[in-house]
């Protein structure tokens, strides 16, 4: 007894889609359903051959001759075949669902067009007996393994009574070709209809899949999501650009705000700033800006409310010049200076002379110091350091430059003391008694060493190498030759020496005589001390001027000293030939 794919429970049901109107591909005007037509589907004929018959032209509909062995009549002449419950299919023949891989072809697009309609008589063959279906046993025939990759096209069971393809089939492997009116792939009709290549079998259920040709009229299958596309990944370019604008904006401005808490360079020279009473921790601010001492008020009054750091007490206070924000608040914090005090800068390289000079000056000076104040103090032998040796009665060297805060009726004795103390603690803290033995020298000639470094280096790098080369001529017994000691002698700094004044036999010209000179020949700074003591490493024996800036270039070769010199005559920067 024939069966009606309406009466079988198990036949899945078909896919609603776009209803199809009169005249349109695919229409069936008797069952009111779509029909295989267009959707590029295939049915079987009982020898396992593809009915093409719904791919041909519109024309007469004709129907199977009376001998078919399906037994079923031709209701539309849009509905396939139906299966016949004659007999079990031979063994290794076929699979649920469809017909036997071997027996099948697959329809070939002649000249890039589509899908070969086939002829009138091969739409007119009868279907053969083997066109069997095993409906009920749920799996393929015994026997029957599929290989993926090289599937068969699967029956209209497994497909849908719609003619539509599984949805699974349909995410399987890109390839396409062209439509079946030869447009070529990536055309807008094109597009929508894409053939499938096969992908793999379902190994459960013996069903296969990524083979269908998928032609959609309607344009369901596809959306159109390069223009999203294009505006999400423009969107997040902009995102981008706004966020690394953002971020670099963010490092200058940081980057400007660490400059004003912590300026670049060395703190300045020593200032007294007077604090008013009454001022607010942000009017300190504008005190500090306005003397130099800190670059910018505004971020001072955000960094001490961020931070919490206090009041501070009114008063004179000694601060430097470009100092950072925590350097200014560790001196606020000192106690302030007494009333109506003064600071006086004794520069480094004076020497006694000078000093006194330098003291008794009426802009530069110690209001009311007299030069017979200072002489007077100088003759004290009370005023001593203890790193002058007992037979040394000069106190060159041992006055320590620095900025010094004179009170109110501060005496010369008062002050000097002061000085020479500093100087004490100066040499203490920097070891000179051992570093000194380490070198196989006394404290005070380390002393008189570090007055020429002071006198000879312009910048602080070259101190220890200018100490280097001292130490190393000394070692081979070689006069310094460091003109700055006859110039001490001569009681001119800087000076010009003749003829006379480099042939005699005085222990300051170094020229002649070889050793050290008896005493400093000016006042040593606290890194020229720490250059004396801690002498680089190295052969250099001569040093020549070699810039503007005051740098030296270093060498132990005489032939290379007389070409530096030479280069040092031909800049101009006070080399003799």
């Amino acid at each position: 007894m024939p069966f009606s794919d309406q009466d079988d429970p198990t036949a899945p049901k078909r896919r609603r889609g776009a209803k199809r109107g009169k005249g349109d591909p695919g229409y069936d005007d008797f069952w009111t359903r779509e029909s295989v037509g267009p959707k590029g589907r295939t049915r079987r004929r009982a020898d396992g051959s593809d009915d093409l018959s719904d791919l041909a032209p519109p024309g007469p509909q004709r129907r199977p001759p009376r001998g078919s062995p399906s037994g079923v009549s031709n209701r539309s002449a849009g509905a396939p075949p139906l299966p016949q419950r004659s007999g079990a299919p031979p063994r290794g023949q076929g699979r649920a669902g469809g017909p036997d891989p071997a027996a099948r072809e697959r329809a070939q697009p002649p000249d890039g067009r589509g899908m070969r309609p086939p002829s009138y008589a091969e739409r007119g063959r009868a279907a053969s007996a083997t066109d069997y279906d095993e409906r009920w046993t749920g799996r393929p025939p015994t026997g029957q393994f599929p290989t993926i990759g090289n599937e068969p096209r699967p029956s209209r069971y497994e497909s849908g009574a719609s003619g539509y393809p599984n949805p699974r089939r349909t995410m399987s492997s890109p390839a396409y070709v062209g439509d079946d009116l030869g447009r070529p792939p990536g055309s807008a009709a094109s597009s929508r209809n894409r053939a499938w290549a096969g992908a793999g079998t379902d190994l459960v259920t013996g069903d296969t899949y990524g083979e269908d040709t998928y032609y959609d009229e309607h344009g369901e299958g596809e959306v159109e999501e390069e223009p999203r596309r294009r505006g999400c990944a423009i969107a997040l370019g902009v995102l981008a650009v706004l966020v690394l604008a953002l971020a670099v904006a963010g490092w200058f401005g940081w980057s400007w705000v660490q400059g004003q808490i912590d300026p670049s360079g060395p703190p300045g020279d020593e200032v007294l700033v007077e604090i008013p009473d009454g001022t607010t921790t942000s009017g300190i601010g504008d005190v500090l800006a306005d003397n130099g001492v800190i670059a910018n008020a505004s971020v001072w009054d955000w960094y001490t409310k961020l931070r919490d750091v206090g009041s501070f007490q009114a008063g004179a206070y000694r601060m430097r010049l470009n100092s950072s924000f925590s350097e200014a608040i560790d001196d606020l914090k000192a106690d302030p200076l007494p009333p109506n005090s003064k600071l006086v800068t004794v520069p480094e390289g004076l020497t006694l002379t000078q000093l006194t000079q330098r003291l008794v000056d009426p802009e530069k000076g110690v209001p009311g110091f007299t030069p017979e104040g200072l002489q007077a103090a100088l003759a004290d032998p009370a005023l001593r350091s203890a790193f002058l040796p007992p037979d040394q009665p000069l106190l060159e060297g041992t006055l320590f430059p620095e900025t010094y805060s004179v009170t109110e009726g501060e005496t010369e004795p008062q002050f000097l003391h002061e000085m020479v103390a500093l100087f004490d603690e100066t040499m203490n803290n920097a070891d000179a008694n051992n570093q000194a033995a380490a070198l196989g020298i006394t404290p005070y000639q380390a002393l008189i060493v570090a007055s020429l470094v002071e006198e000879e280096a312009r910048v602080d790098g070259d101190r220890p190498m200018v100490a280097r080369v001292i130490y190393n001529r000394l070692a081979a017994g070689e006069p310094l030759g460091i003109d700055a000691t006859s110039c001490y002698e001569k009681g001119e700094i800087p000076c010009t020496l003749t003829e006379s004044d480099l042939a005699s036999e005085s222990p300051y010209n170094t020229r002649h005589t070889a050793g050290l000179p008896p005493t400093p020949i000016t006042s040593p700074g606290k890194a020229s001390i720490e250059a004396a003591l801690h002498p680089a490493d190295g052969p250099w024996k001569w040093y020549v001027l070699a810039g503007s800036d005051g740098h030296h270039a270093f060498t132990d070769d005489y032939d290379e000293f007389l070409r530096l010199k030479a280069e040092c005559a031909a800049q101009g920067l006070g080399c003799s030939a």
